[in-house]
């Protein structure tokens, strides 16, 4: 029986998700292909863990319609405490609404880009509904993530401008809209929008654009082929990417990769191979290796040899993952964060002439943001003197 006691985020100094059976119980116990053969032992605890739950239920957010579900088909809904099963009903309930919603949006969304026979690419969680997930219990996420050809990028912000208002980012970044630019409802329901015109900095990995489109497959919901999905494989790296930009290989971006491992079925020696194309062998040795030790996915452990890191890289990465400045705020990104997402691109990004490149980028970037700011003071400062 899971319990507090042997719960080991106990006397670490940085709590480690991965560490923690709790929380990894109801990752895995969130998946809709599961492999576990459930007898009594099992089923009780299950129940044991989703008592849990309400601990959890701010880190397991987007997961709760996922978790009721499996509670109803493993047939312990009854079993569980009251707290629990509010939790649970309450969740989905919101969650169904939340996602009846965004569908609605996002075909708004496609239509006004339809017009402008503007393909897109629908990527992580509204690539997945319907896909991965069903309707009636749905994996929630807090945003529509489009991508779109570079040729097209400004005109599809034009179009998206007659339904919805760009908007900056929360924390202000040099690179700022470099690869993807957001948008907001013009009313308060509704989910942002991140436009894309590659799936991260095109700096940091060599990712073609050209292979993207060309291996994307269209989505079977919308039956549409100016509506599309990545490959499998290519899914499955966007998957490693996202989770190291977040420095973050253990929440529901683990279950994502679990099914798609699972429902599409994605060659895993190809997509090491395009992995290592692409500079990102280094995640996907990470969330491959989190989804066989704790999602019991069904995979050749032996694949994983060849993208192996090095004692040294492997020593590294653990410790930019389990810092506690592995993120930024809610408002800023401090010194330490920066400092800590510096040695992460030498780390995870598989060369190190495109390290060096892109903080050279950063800092030209950075200077000449600071020189148009001086500049622009200056300026102000002379209209001031003369108005005087």
């Amino acid at each position: 029986m899971l319990s507090r006691k042997n719960n080991s985020k106990i006397g670490l100094k940085v709590y480690i998700k991965e560490h923690d059976p709790l929380y990894c119980g109801l990752l895995k116990l969130a998946c809709v292909t599961d492999h576990t053969d459930y007898g009594v032992e099992e089923l009780q605890q299950a129940v044991d863990t989703f008592n849990y739950l309400p601990d959890y239920v701010k880190v397991h957010q987007r997961l709760l319609p996922l978790l009721y579900a499996k509670a109803q088909h493993l047939g312990i809904f009854k079993q569980l405490t009251e707290r629990t099963q509010q939790a649970l009903v309450q969740n989905l309930q919101q969650g169904i609404i939340t996602e009846l919603a965004k569908a609605k949006q996002l075909k708004q969304i496609l239509e006004i880009l339809s017009t402008q026979h503007i393909p897109v690419i629908l990527l992580k969680g509204v690539a997945f509904s319907n896909l991965l997930y069903a309707s009636d219990a749905p994996r929630t996420s807090n945003d529509i993530d489009l991508l779109v050809k570079k040729e097209q990028w400004q005109q599809a912000q034009t179009a998206i401008d007659a339904i919805m208002v760009y908007t900056q980012k929360t924390i202000p970044d040099v690179f700022a809209d470099a690869y993807e630019v957001s948008f907001k409802p013009l009313s308060r329901i509704g989910n942002p929008l991140d436009l894309h015109r590659s799936l991260t900095h095109p700096g940091l990995f060599n990712i073609t654009e050209q292979a993207l489109w060309q291996n994307s497959v269209i989505h079977p919901y919308f039956n549409d082929t100016n509506v599309r999905t990545l490959s499998p494989e290519q899914s499955l790296i966007h998957q490693a990417i996202h989770a190291y930009k977040d420095m973050n290989f253990c929440k529901y971006n683990l279950l994502d990769s679990h099914e798609i491992i699972n429902t599409l079925k994605p060659d895993i020696a190809l997509t090491i191979e395009i992995a290592k194309d692409w500079g990102a062998s280094v995640s996907v040795y990470y969330l491959l290796k989190n989804c066989i030790e704790i999602m019991d996915s069904k995979i050749d452990a032996t694949l994983l040899h060849s993208i192996q890191p090095s004692k040294l890289r492997h020593y590294v990465a653990d410790k930019l993952l389990r810092s506690k400045f592995a993120q930024p705020t809610a408002t800023k990104k401090p010194i330490r964060y920066r400092i800590n997402q510096l040695i992460s691109h030498f780390v995870f990004c598989g060369s190190i002439k495109r390290a060096i490149s892109f903080q050279w980028m950063f800092i030209k970037i950075f200077c000449n943001i600071k020189r148009n700011k001086l500049t622009e003071k200056a300026n102000k400062f002379r209209v001031l003197r003369r108005s005087k």
